[in-house]
């Protein structure tokens, strides 16, 4: 009896088992050593199956690129009068790069269970372009191909052809280990017939146009080959199942035309990266060939004025890849980094400048010297070191008439802190003496005084509020970049910052004011863009404060803080 149940406990498993291994999975390709240029079928067959797989086909897109697919197929038959399905799901693609290149095991999902193909090895050639046998190409132009870490190397792609032909899509290759910047992407854009240049080659006129084209910069040494461009391109060509009949007019060619699909691949590059040797210390990664100007808002100021300094670095080179000089002014001034600014030449798009803004509060007056500039960057001209060097400034800092430098907190002198100190020797009277006249004299004069006093406590009382209003609306701007520089906390003391200067400015009444209130309060008294910009930075502010936002990008929250209260109050 027990041998019996374990004989079916073991046919149970046995069928078991074969239901599972029973889901015949097969991956095949026509041909595993094709060209660059030359598109392929990938397909995947499951026999026993009468519902459609999920595939997960995302791991083989490093290496290749999807044409058209997913193509889905059923198959069935009777042998011996026993039915059998399969199902085949199939995709047409093309290689990006030339070399042993791997198709992976993949998912397959059938009925909640998991499934793996097998791993294929497709052995993609290189193809020269030739020229002169074909109606159509697509070229690729690199501006250096042996280049150092850093350095601009400029991509160009250009699609030629001499038949009528529609783009139908386009794959730009993806580019690790470089910075990229954009320098011409058809993307959006309508393409008129005037961009095409006409041009001939081996003796055949072409038509051309530039594709795409960027500015690559190297981040690591090594060699790097770049993935090719691939597009799909829809021609008219002539069928040859139809003759033509007895008219010879070009107008019926329409009727002996047939579309087709064409892929067009570029070729493959290859680029040499060497590393920089020798760096100076003070190196902060410029690569290329520039030259450097420094200047100031202003060269005559009162001390507590803040002003901007400007260094500005122009040339051509990785401009997005340089870091911000570390520079020595002088000791009485306070420093806060300011924005970053660059911009590009919209005539060649590869060269520019670069501007680093420092806001400065000079705290004595007197002559000052910001001195000259240097910045070392690696000269791709010269294939050598050398130095951007700036002129030195000189700047003129006048006293501030509201400002007591004698108090270290520039805080005008309030009338309680006034004291009067005796200095002449006292002169002592003795019991007998007389007073009366002396008395009867003070007792006048206090009398008068009392008297009159209300006429002169008036004034006084106003003059000291107008001179400490006057005080606090100078010092307002440094004021609030105190607050924000001695701050542990800018989020939340930027917009504290903020409403004290419009407060010391007379904008506002009171600081405890929430940021609709607050913002309500200065329309019509900061310019319209201003206000924007103000409650942008409330919002973000209040952002943090409800949520767990990092704190990464306080530093630009300041920095954008400080320009806006900087422009401010030029005009206010």
């Amino acid at each position: 009896m027990r041998k019996r149940l374990v004989i079916r406990y073991l046919l149970a498993i046995i069928i078991f088992t074969t239901s599972l291994i029973s889901q015949d999975i097969e991956t095949f390709v026509v041909n595993k050593n094709i060209d660059i240029d030359q598109s392929f079928n990938f397909t995947i067959k499951i026999k026993d199956i009468d519902t459609d797989p999920e595939v997960d086909i995302s791991p083989i897109l490093d290496n290749f690129s999807v044409i058209m697919g997913p193509n889905i197929g059923s198959e069935y038959k009777f042998i011996n009068g026993k039915k059998s399905t399969s199902r085949s799901i199939s995709w047409t693609i093309i290689a990006k790069k030339s070399g042993e290149l791997k198709i992976p095991r993949l998912k397959v999902i059938l009925d909640d269970k998991k499934y793996f193909t097998e791993e294929l090895i497709m052995n993609v050639s290189k193809k020269a372009t030739d020229t002169l046998a074909t109606d159509m190409f697509l070229k690729i132009e690199v501006s250096d191909l042996d280049v150092r870490i850093g350095e601009q190397v400029i991509i160009t792609y250009t699609f030629f052809t001499r038949i009528a032909s529609k783009v139908l899509s386009t794959e730009f290759p993806k580019y690790k280990d470089f910075w990229v910047e954009k320098l011409f992407d058809p993307a959006g854009k309508q393409i008129k017939p005037e961009a095409w240049n006409d041009i001939e080659i081996n003796g055949y006129k072409y038509k051309s146009i530039k594709i795409y084209e960027v500015a690559l910069f190297p981040l690591s040494e090594g060699k790097f080959d770049l993935n090719s461009m691939i597009m799909k391109i829809e021609t008219k060509e002539k069928d040859p199942g139809i003759r033509r009949l007895f008219w010879d007019d070009p107008f019926f060619d329409t009727f002996s035309q047939r579309t087709k699909a064409r892929i067009l691949v570029s070729e493959q590059k290859t680029i040499n990266v060497s590393k920089l040797t020798d760096e100076p210390e003070d190196f902060t990664g410029a690569v290329g060939n520039f030259n450097i100007s420094s200047s100031v808002s202003s060269n005559v100021i009162e001390n507590g004025t803040p002003i901007t300094f400007y260094l500005e670095l122009a040339g051509e080179g990785n401009l997005s890849n340089i870091g911000r000089p570390i520079l020595g002014f002088p000791d009485d001034f306070d420093v806060f980094d300011g924005e970053i600014l660059i911009e590009r030449n919209i005539a060649d798009s590869v060269s520019g400048t670069i501007t680093w803004e420092y806001n400065l509060i000079p705290r004595k007056q007197g002559s000052y010297i910001i001195g000259a500039i240097s910045i070392p960057y690696f000269d791709t001209i010269k294939e050598s070191w050398d130095i951007a060097k700036s002129d030195p400034i000189k700047l003129n800092v006048t006293k501030n008439n509201y400002v007591d430098n004698n108090f270290k907190d520039n805080q005008l002198i309030d009338s309680k802190d006034i004291r009067y100190i005796k200095l002449s020797d006292t002169e002592w009277k003795t019991k007998n003496s007389s007073n009366i006249n002396s008395l009867s004299f003070f007792i006048i004069i206090t009398s008068v005084f009392v008297f009159l006093a209300p006429l002169f406590i008036s004034p006084l009382n106003n003059f000291f509020q107008e001179q400490s209003l006057v005080f606090k609306n100078k010092s307002a701007l440094l004021n609030a970049l105190k607050l924000m520089k001695s701050s542990d906390s800018l989020y939340i003391d930027c917009p504290k910052a903020i409403m004290l200067y419009c407060k010391d400015k007379n904008l506002i009444d009171t600081i405890n004011l929430d940021s609709l209130s607050f913002i309500e309060k200065i329309k019509g008294k900061v310019k319209s863009k201003d206000v924007i910009v103000v409650e942008s930075i409330l919002s973000e502010c209040s952002q943090y404060n409800y949520a767990d936002i990092s704190t990464k990008n306080s530093i630009k929250i300041q920095q954008k803080t400080i320009k806006i209260l900087n422009k401010i109050n030029s005009y206010v």
